[in-house]
């Protein structure tokens, strides 16, 4: 017994590390068994007669490996008139010795457990371990259904061993599935067939067959990655089931390795498949300037039984140029927004430096970089020209039609573009320095928008005109007329602004954030030198940037300051409203007219939130001194007003007098935690605090007191 389970075991062993990787197939196999007692067991045992049903999952077919579950009945008399009934259930191995075109020699293992009971009416019984060691041969008659013939020795511990044998009839399912290597998120659009000679089919071969390839928009290469180009019809010609199928891609000089497309476990006899074509560009296909066609391989790779083979079948592919797309999917358009070309960086870090020391801190800092890069634009000769051949107007309705489009460094060396190009400059001009961007289209037209980084409810109180916003999916967005670059930052605003209302009234509005387009269409750099771009001169650059912020300021502020000029003289110089003019100019940065507002109030009463409020102006000019002046005039006159005390901490900690910023700090925390949690960095000291002020970005806050 101890030697026949250390046999058993070097077998199950074996068994299991012993085979190839060819085919899957499972197969339930039905027989009546029949078996003689060995040993002790024929002195108590005369024969057996049962039924077996086994089921196999077999890996390979070449040097077949495979699992097995089995259950069976054996009847076994007894030398005496009982009998005993004996259910068994085992799992074991099997491994494929001989394996021709239509036989197959399977030795095999298995262990289980048995239940028998004696047939006397007693219903005495037990159970033990139970084994089992076969050789079975298999004739296959048809792919599917099998003959054979099983011997085995059968050992049920404390019970019976036997050997035996049985018939088998065995019904093999086989598996065609193809899995594909990419997510097909979105179905392409029907390609048109190439124009080559029907494949004849011949008998006993595989075939490739129906290949459909859609032309390729060089500026879309990591697209087909991931989203199918084409695709084409595999054929199992031969007489037998094709196993460990591969369906691969590849274009010469664009491609640096074939790119596996589909991958199929089985493929019966006389069975077609159809694939999804996929391909793995590297960017050299950037470098086309003139459409052309190319010769593309599609590689299949199959085995049958222990023979393997590859089938390349050639096809011509049309790759156009790289400044070519269709509108059949408006977001295309991002791929050219490469906001990392090195020109496109120079130009906008420069102007963005030029005018970051002399913007408002009333104007939201994207708006500010927007006018600067707009202003930029103009002086820098930029124009808005219809490109004659492919004009946006009439490529945008013919889905199919192919337009020319610039890159961004393009435009800016031609220094003109077609509202797509230009749509297309500002965008990446923006995302080159952290804004994001949106592409608009109307009937004809696209033109773009960027965002304030602004909730959508404090644009609407922050700004007088916010029905020339946008407001989708809790952004603000700001829209330009493009093709006004040639005019005022303002006018391309109110202008885009106009358009927008327009036709999203009428539904035929839609706006494409640039960060979602990239997911599917990712933007590709420009290979080849950069561009030649010499900047307007900065002194003209910052001149006309102020000059649009003022003009920006003025339309903004004058409606509310004539209101409330209005309401002072109604209320007969009331300092409640004297001090709300002065915060509406100081807000906007009109420093000098808040000043005289202050003062005009302090001169009728020692009115805190006029002492505040000029301590403010004091404290953003740098006056720390004079600043602490006021506050403490204020405090005299409001010890436990909350504003008083964030502006009397704040002064102390950049004059670094953290004893009183500390004192000062914990009555603010007492009185007004809210408050006091905006400003937490007054709590630290030196860099720790810097750091800490910079990410809240409090220290770019002023409080100021209208009431």
């Amino acid at each position: 017994m101890k030697k026949f389970c250390i046999l058993f075991v070097i077998f199950s062993f074996t068994a299991m590390f012993g085979f190839s990787d060819n085919l899957s197939k499972l197969s339930f196999t039905a027989s009546p068994t029949a078996s003689i007692p060995i040993g002790q067991s024929s002195e108590y045992f005369s024969y057996s007669v049962g039924g077996n049903l086994t089921f196999d999952y077999m890996f390979s077919r070449s040097s077949f490996f495979g699992i097995k579950a089995e259950v069976d009945y054996n009847y076994i008399p007894l030398v005496t008139k009982d009998a005993v009934s004996v259910f068994s259930t085992r799992g074991g191995f099997g491994i494929n010795l001989i394996n021709l075109k239509r036989f197959r020699v399977i030795p095999y293992s298995t262990a289980g457990y048995y239940y028998g009971q004696l047939t006397d009416g007693s219903g005495r019984g037990g159970g033990n371990l139970s084994l089992k060691g076969g050789l079975a041969i298999d004739y296959y008659f048809s792919p599917k259904f099998s003959i054979g013939l099983n011997a085995y020795y059968l050992y049920n511990l404390a019970l019976y061993s036997g050997a035996g044998g049985s018939l088998t009839l065995a019904y093999h399912i086989p598996f065609s599935k193809t899995v594909n290597m990419q997510k097909n998120e979105t179905a392409p659009s029907e390609p048109a067939p190439l124009k080559k000679e029907p494949v004849k089919i011949k008998e006993g071969k595989f075939v490739i067959s129906s290949i459909k390839l859609n032309p390729v928009f060089p500026v879309l290469f990591k697209h087909y990655n991931s989203f199918p180009l084409g695709s084409a019809m595999i054929h199992n010609g031969e007489p037998i089931n094709a196993n460990d199928i591969t369906v691969s891609f590849y274009v010469e000089k664009y491609m640096d390795n074939p790119k596996e497309c589909a991958k199929i476990d089985t493929l019966e006899a006389g069975k077609d498949e159809t694939v999804n074509l996929y391909a793995l560009f590297s960017d050299s296909v950037l470098e086309i300037t003139e459409g052309t066609k190319v010769s593309c391989k599609i590689i299949l790779n199959y085995s049958t039984e222990d023979k393997k083979y590859t089938l390349e079948r050639t096809a011509v592919l049309d790759i156009y140029d790289r400044n070519a797309t269709t509108w059949d999917d408006n977001r295309k358009a991002a791929a050219f927004v490469t906001a990392k070309d090195p020109s496109i960086l120079e130009f906008s870090k420069r102007v963005t430096g030029w005018t970051k020391g002399i913007k408002s801190r009333a104007i939201n800092k994207n708006l500010s970089s927007a006018i600067g890069l707009h202003e930029a634009l103009r002086l820098y000769g930029m124009n808005y020209v219809v490109d004659p051949k492919t004009p946006y107007k009439e490529f945008s309705k013919n889905k199919v039609a192919v337009d020319f489009l610039q890159f961004p460094r393009q435009t800016l060396k031609y220094s003109a573009g077609d509202c797509d190009d230009l749509s297309i400059l500002y965008c990446a001009l923006l995302e080159s320095i952290g804004i994001e961007t949106a592409f608009i289209t109307v009937p004809g037209h696209i033109f773009m928008a960027f965002s304030l980084d602004m909730d959508p409810e404090k644009a609407r109180k922050n700004f007088l005109h916010p029905d020339e916003l946008i407001f989708a999916e809790d952004k603000t967005w700001l829209p330009i007329e493009v093709t006004m670059v040639d005019h005022n930052f303002l006018d391309a605003w109110q202008e885009g602004a106009k358009e927008w209302r327009e036709n999203r009234a009428r539904n035929q509005a839609e706006l494409y954030p640039m960060h979602d387009c990239w997911k599917e269409y990712a933007p590709v750099g420009l290979p080849g030198v950069e561009a030649d771009v010499t900047l307007p001169d900065k002194l003209q650059v910052v001149n006309a940037f102020q000059k649009e912020v003022i003009a920006y300021i003025d339309r903004e502020i004058y409606p509310r300051v004539a209101e409330l000029q209005g309401l002072i003289r109604k209320s007969g110089n009331n300092i409640k409203y004297i001090n709300k003019l002065g915060v509406l100019y100081a807000k906007y940065g009109l420093y000098d007219k808040a000043t005289i507002q202050f003062e005009q109030v302090l001169k009728k009463k020692e009115y805190v939130p006029a002492l505040i409020n000029l301590g403010n102006i004091k404290f953003l000019n740098k006056d720390l001194m004079k600043a602490l002046e006021y506050y403490k005039r204020a405090q005299k006159k409001a010890p436990n007003n909350p504003i008083v005390l964030l502006c009397v901490a704040r002064v102390n900690h950049e004059l670094e007098n953290y004893g009183l910023v500390k004192v000062t700090y914990e009555k603010l925390k007492t009185i007004n935690p809210a408050l006091a949690e905006k400003f937490s960095y007054l709590a630290l000291r030196g860099e720790e605090a810097s750091r800490a002020a910079e990410i809240s970005a409090a220290r770019e806050v002023i409080v100021w007191d209208e009431d």
